[in-house]
């Protein structure tokens, strides 16, 4: 008999599997973690608009994924670590980043603010080193 898994548990397989379909460049599978109408924010500070992203549809969160992976590639992905509470949950992760445009890297931080609705992502937040993305976008 399969032991059924608890929210905290079905709400960090669902991240994980985001993330990992993330690091394999797949915007479907990122995708498939959302739900329909979710949001998506990247904060950034004010001098680095370029990197900022806001979403609040599918189809724009497929364009900003998309754009996100073809400009970003992330390898050595790991949890650090995830509070939840209730439908809400706060993921601090490292990774290696590589601008493709300029091939430059760096590994870096970020934490992820989730919540959730339904078993699916209805709202992310990112709070990312602008800085760093910046410099790894600049020539």
């Amino acid at each position: 008999m399969q032991q059924q898994l608890s929210d905290r548990q079905n709400m960090l397989k669902t991240i994980e599997d985001a993330y990992a379909a993330r690091v394999r460049g797949d915007v479907d599978g990122v995708m498939r973690a959302f739900a329909a109408g979710a949001t998506f924010r990247i904060n950034t500070a004010p001098d680095h608009p370029q990197l900022a992203h806001f979403t609040e549809d599918a189809n724009a969160l497929r364009v900003a994924l998309t754009q996100l992976i073809d400009t970003f590639e992330f390898s050595d992905m790991k949890i650090i670590d995830s509070i939840v509470e209730g439908r809400k949950a706060a993921v601090r992760l490292s990774f290696t980043v590589k601008a493709r445009p300029t091939g430059k890297t760096v590994t870096t931080e970020i934490l992820d603010v989730f919540e959730f609705k339904d078993g699916k992502i209805a709202t992310m937040t990112q709070f990312c080193d602008t800085v760093a993305a910046a410099q790894l976008l600049a020539a």
